[in-house]
């Protein structure tokens, strides 16, 4: 498959930037003078610091996904994720030089890093403008899905974000006439054709379409199945989304008896160490920032003090097993009608969240989890969303990062809590930290509103089929 073919790609293509990064840092730490410098030397002298490199980096690349595509295209959380691993490598190969005695030059060593942490970013975005490219896109790759409810709108996001997988998404096929003024045919504008009313097969080879994709609740239907059977005398491939959103807790596998396939559900319980890793990293993480941020808390408390007479208050929230606890955060209503300005900058950059640092000393929260929520309305979580109660509750989590706050649906978020609790580690936590910092300061500079925030992710993948129908037209 293509993907696999250009992770191995991008590797190479990190390896050979070692020497580059190395190079620039040595020229610029030790040019300046008259005669050209003879890295030969000092590649020498570094040999075994490239060495290390070069060993250490394919098994974090491997191990923690660093092609970039991990999770979708999101350039924040690959610079974040990268910036963490060029500290982590640092560190390793500062280590290996304290073990074997080597003395390298700090300048040096600093400037490779940040030379090789650049290339790093080079080399993906390069590979996102490739892959984006009319070049990469063949007409194989053109599909339809079938549905437009939650599925199928999740589904075409999804595709909108890896532009590396094979699939471009040209427009919807409905059910039935029926299903047309309900979910996403309500809410969106892609283009959409019955599948009562056109002849498929035609709307098929008209588009050049190669993949179907059916993501229905009920893809039984003799209607759907007959479909699909033409489909597959067409030569054009079917692609079957299961509907069990037990897949957002389990690792899911294919099983194969005599042509009969079975989808193995295998639940994902996280060992106790885990757990124990998470709340020591939070401890000292938490004590870590606590010193940077409390000069700004003790301002801003002293603000809402002097305002309202008291500066600080607890509201109740659901935790890891459904336990309620008490959430500290700064006296301020978040959703009043008429805020005072020093609310609006408060809640803007979200230092009315900055007391919660005290309930992940207490253990209550994690730096990094699902947002807690109230015991109101945690009483009426489907079974799914109460996935989300497994883990510790989180100061940020992976759906407040893609912009997603209170006032949005527990549904919504609860696909970002589960993603994170799926593929939890801690170097996960630590970006996903520093992916905060990116977003607050591109809410705070730029003052987002919210629910523009949401809106252009609810239309990521309208947006995506109708540039691409466009083309369509165009040609």
């Amino acid at each position: 498959m293509k993907f696999l073919n250009f992770r191995y790609g991008i590797l190479t293509a990190d390896l050979l930037w070692v020497l580059g990064a190395l190079g620039l840092g040595i020229g610029l730490q030790y040019g300046g003078a008259k005669d050209p410098i003879d890295f030969a030397p000092y590649f020498q002298t570094y040999f075994l610091m490239i060495l290390a490199v070069v060993v250490v980096w394919p098994f974090l690349y491997f191990e923690l996904n660093f092609e970039g595509f991990k999770g979708g295209w999101h350039f924040p959380a690959i610079l974040s994720k990268l910036i963490v691993a060029v500290s982590l490598l640092m560190v390793v190969v500062l280590a290996f030089a304290f073990l074997t005695r080597h003395l390298y030059s700090r300048l040096v060593m600093l400037y490779f890093a940040i030379f090789f942490l650049l290339g790093l970013v080079g080399v993906r975005c390069a590979v996102r403008f490739l892959v984006s490219s009319h070049l990469w896109n063949a007409p194989d790759q053109r599909c339809v899905i079938l549905g437009h409810g939650p599925i199928a709108r999740e589904l075409a996001s999804k595709i909108a974000a890896h532009p590396e997988m094979p699939f471009q998404v040209i427009g919807f096929l409905v059910p039935g006439e029926s299903e047309m003024s309900n979910g996403f045919a309500g809410s969106q504008k892609p283009p959409f054709a019955s599948v009562n009313t056109l002849q498929v097969l035609e709307f098929l080879a008209q588009q050049q379409v190669k993949k179907h994709i059916v993501a229905i609740s009920q893809p039984n239907g003799s209607e759907v199945r007959k479909l699909i059977a033409e489909c597959q005398k067409a030569e054009v491939k079917v692609y079957l989304v299961p509907q069990s959103y037990d897949l957002y807790v389990s690792k899911a596998e294919l099983v194969e008896i005599d042509g009969l396939p079975l989808l193995s559900l295998q639940d994902r319980n996280p060992p106790a160490l885990n757990f124990a890793l998470k709340r020591g990293l939070d401890f000292v993480l938490s004590l870590g920032i606590l010193p940077v941020i409390s000069p700004l808390l003790a301002l801003a408390a002293l603000v809402v003090y002097k305002k309202k007479g008291m500066a600080f208050r607890t509201e109740p929230r659901c935790g890891k097993d459904g336990i309620v606890f008490r959430m500290c955060r700064l006296n301020i209503e978040r959703h009043t009608t008429d805020p005072k300005g020093y609310e609006k900058l408060f809640v803007r950059w979200s230092l009315t969240e900055l007391p919660q640092l005290w309930n992940v000393l207490r253990g209550d929260m994690s730096l990094v989890g699902p947002r807690p929520e109230s015991p109101e309305r945690v009483k009426f979580y489907s079974e799914w969303q109460r996935q989300r109660l497994k883990v510790a509750a989180g100061v940020t989590g992976l759906a407040q990062v893609h912009g997603l706050r209170e006032q949005h649906s527990s549904e919504d978020k609860t696909r970002f809590d589960l993603q994170y609790i799926l593929n939890w580690s801690p170097f996960l936590d630590l970006s996903l930290i520093l992916q905060t910092v990116w977003t607050l300061l591109f809410r705070g500079l730029n003052h987002v509103p919210v629910a523009s925030e949401a809106a252009s992710l609810e239309s990521a993948a309208s947006s995506f089929v109708s540039r691409e129908v466009e083309d369509v037209n165009r040609s």
